[in-house]
């Protein structure tokens, strides 16, 4: 039985005055424009008088299953704008007999564990930029930025307060957003319309309630936010200074070496906000996730360097295909000479502002050695004019390279209307120019790994990609969505973009059906259909897909997933690294995992998947994932994967391939303990050991068909090693001390007669890197 919200264990508080989201937009008049004189304390027990003029979100439904229909307890969500910031404050109800999980986590953890909720926020109201600002039971905390409709970037960390309380019948979360923290436009009224999003996931039951009812999995998410007016208040200038201090010990080369650098940022007013960096370091407090990965399409990674996620968002523009207009691990990448893993990069100034309904921006970021060096200069800027019902754009980006004689203009124009509630169209008209005397990009890997002279061209190049999206029915248990896409043979973003591949025609349909049950063991799933047909830009027709899939969620709180993927003939035209065409045979895999509720202090996620990535046989793979939760602070997870392939086709050199048995074994463990606030001690193990004996050698024609040679092919093993140690102290908003150990490194060996298990052993040997660092961060 549901109860009523009561904001303190032991005696109800002045009830906070309910408005109907119904309402909202009647009643701003009276409720939105009052504002709240006296300082917020932000101690999650919202007790102070000014609350009693929030404008408050109940009408929740529960979305995860899709039921839309009433959450199993009471939640509801006020919002109160003040001279400093917006206030939201979670009144949620739990009773004693519902368990309350609550597991500390570190700040940004892709899986907050336990019971949580988030308040996803688009100050401008148009769709184009949310934040997101998430609050577990036991403290931990996640931020970020949406962009692209439904795209979460977690890289963004804001300076934002927030508090949770607890009583016996319920658990309340108090969260402050300063105004200086985020960007939005200034419209010089008394009030201001913003988009709203509140969610609440109870854990145990894996039940998601939110308000309005709607869920991140739609292809149209921030433009179904719900619309409320708040009070304007002036805006005060700020200015951050942020200057940091590394001091790192290479046991490997046996030196010491010393960087300093400073973020700044300046919002001189809502409309005007500008951004610098000096000497920024490359984010060695972090680590990329361990991949070992022998295709032809390179594998994109996050970055976490202040600058770089800092007002981001206008910036980040994406196409169908994993595509990314500014992908800005570029800047300070590994050097064009290919002397270095990274780059250093001497300084990046930012500037992004708004003038009226316009959005605009811009970034310049110049790396070491630029003129007389391997150095290289990048450049964006970004228009957006958003209208009611409608969104058109411009994106730009500049990058010259000296050392390959290579600079690289794209210039794109994005557009979005939504004629109705039901549908929503969206898409880009990109164009890439290229020159003057460059090096071809496709072959500087293949030439820099071989150790020969990279080809150069002389010649400037021009290419266009031009996509389409339609989505139907948009929020419905229903949902369609149709994507076109066209990219030409002389189309390239990679100098400052990213993009897995050019001269490719592609037509995507998807439809979701999600499902709430009335009863039974089921109590919800979604039914997803995807298929896409796609050829190049030559005529050849390349495998295309058709896959179905099941996600269920059951009334016991264990869930399962289920997928079936056919993928047709036709020719990899990518795998050969330009070296002409490989003809496949159609194939099938299948994949299936389910995750168990919370036992006691574990719980256990097992998987399989049977596929193909060879000419004939079949590969496979099982998955075993337990997380134990001992305490409330400490958390340990262990992930292993071992696979076994019985074809496994690798593209060796020119028109040769090797087939391989192989077996391979992934193993992932991490710890997260939180002792107190502020201090997190975090172990991040990974290792992956592959043993692969050929099988068989090929040759293709000119048709692309394969046939067996003779030619000698080597068996290999890999041995990949990730550790790092890292303890974090934040001192407060925007300040920090690092400490931080950190081993690994990458051994490629051919005729090595080791197998898995021995790998496993020999993995110290594996030491290309092998460091201390302290790291000190301090907002003056």
């Amino acid at each position: 039985m549901r109860t009523a919200p009561v904001l303190n264990g032991a005696a109800p508080r002045t009830s906070i005055a309910p408005i109907p989201c119904a309402l909202l937009l009647l009643a701003f008049a009276t409720v939105c424009c009052t504002t709240a004189h006296a300082e917020l304390v932000i101690d999650g027990r919202i007790d102070e008088p000014e609350w009693q003029g929030a404008i408050v979100c109940k009408d929740w439904q529960r979305t995860l299953p899709f039921a839309r229909d009433q959450p199993r307890y009471g939640n509801e969500l006020h919002i109160l704008s003040t001279e400093g910031g917006l206030a939201a404050a979670f009144v949620l109800d739990q009773p004693p007999s519902e368990r309350r999980i609550k597991p500390r986590t570190p700040r940004d953890s892709e899986r907050l564990i336990g019971d949580t909720i988030s308040l996803m926020v688009d100050f401008d109201a148009n769709a184009q930029i949310g934040y997101e600002f998430t609050v577990g039971l036991g403290g931990g905390i996640r931020d970020g930025l949406i962009t692209n409709q439904n795209k979460f970037d977690r890289d963004w960390d804001g300076a934002w307060q927030h508090a949770v309380h607890e009583t016996e019948q319920q658990w309340f979360v108090e969260i402050f957003i300063p105004w200086s923290s985020i960007r939005m436009r200034e419209s010089g009224a008394d009030t201001r319309t913003i988009g709203v999003y509140g969610t609440r996931y109870l854990f145990e039951r894996g039940e998601r309630y939110a308000c309005p009812g709607i869920t991140s999995d739609a292809a149209v998410f921030l433009s179904d936010f719900r619309r409320i007016q708040i009070s304007q208040h002036a805006s005060v200038a700020s200015l951050d200074v942020v200057p940091y201090g590394t001091v790192i010990s290479d046991f490997v080369d046996d030196h010491t070496r010393f960087k300093a650098g400073a973020d700044i940022n300046w919002k001189a007013s809502p409309n005007l906000w500008l951004s610098a960096t000096l000497n920024p370091d490359f984010g060695q407090v972090e680590s990329d996730e361990l991949v070992v990965d022998f295709s032809a399409i390179e594998v994109v990674f996050t970055d976490k360097r202040p600058f770089f996620t800092e007002n981001q968002g206008i910036f980040d523009l994406r196409t169908p295909t994993n595509g990314q207009l500014v992908y800005t691990r570029r800047i300070g990448a590994a050097a064009d000479d290919g002397s270095a893993a990274s780059s250093d990069i001497d300084a990046a100034l930012k500037l992004t502002g708004t003038a009226g309904q316009l959005t605009y921006g811009g970034f310049v970021a110049q790396e070491h050695d630029y003129r007389n060096g391997a150095g290289r200069l990048f450049a964006a800027t970004r228009l957006a004019l958003p209208m009611d019902h409608a969104r058109i754009g411009y994106l730009g980006t500049w990058a010259d390279r000296p050392f390959l004689d290579r600079d690289a203009f794209v210039n794109a124009v994005d557009y979005e209307l939504t004629p109705s509630e039901d549908w929503r169209i969206s898409g880009q008209v990109i164009r890439s120019d290229i020159g003057t005397s460059g090096m071809n990009l496709m072959g500087l890997d293949m030439a820099l790994a071989r150790g020969t002279e990279p080809s150069r061209f002389e010649q400037n190049t021009y290419g266009y990609e031009s996509w389409l999206q339609a989505d139907f029915n948009r929020s419905s248990p229903l949902t369609h969505t149709m994507k076109l896409l066209y990219i030409d043979d002389s189309f390239d973003l990679n100098d400052l973009g990213y993009m897995e591949r050019n001269a490719l025609k592609q037509v995507e349909w998807e439809t979701n059906l999600r499902i709430a049950s009335d009863g039974g063991r089921v109590s919800g799933e979604t039914q997803r259909l995807y298929t896409f047909y796609r050829e190049n830009t030559d005529g050849q027709r390349l495998q295309s897909r058709f896959l179905l899939s099941r996600d269920v969620s059951y009334a016991s709180a264990w869930k399962a997933f289920q997928e079936v993927r056919y993928v047709t003939s036709g020719v990899d035209d990518l795998i050969s690294r330009g070296n002409g065409p490989v003809r496949l045979d159609e194939r099938v895999s299948a994949y299936m995992d389910i995750t168990t509720p919370r036992y006691g202090d574990w719980q256990f996620t097992l998987g399989s998947y049977l596929f193909q990535q060879g000419v004939e046989e079949y590969s496979g793979w099982l998955q075993f994932l337990a997380t134990w939760y001992p305490t409330e602070k400490l958390t340990l997870r262990v992930d292993v994967l071992p696979q076994y392939s019985a074809d496994w086709l690798l593209w060796e050199d020119s028109n040769l391939f090797g087939s391989y048995r192989a077996k391979r074994f992934d193993y992932d463990f991490r710890l997260d303990w939180i002792p107190a606030p502020r201090h997190e001690l975090r172990v991040k193990w990974q290792w992956i050991g592959i043993d692969a004996d050929l099988r068989r050698a090929y040759r293709t024609d000119a048709a692309g068909n394969l046939f067996p040679t003779s030619d000698p092919v080597a068996p290999f093993t890999v041995n990949n090693l990730g550790l790092q140690i890292r303890y974090r102290y934040e001192i407060g908003p925007m300040s920090e001390l690092f400490l931080v150990y950190a081993r690994g490194g990458y051994n490629f060996i051919d005729d090595d007669e080791r197998g898995v298990s021995e790998l496993f052993r020999d993995m110290t040997d594996v030491r290309d890197a092998d460091q201390f660092l302290i790291k000190l961060r301090y907002k003056l």
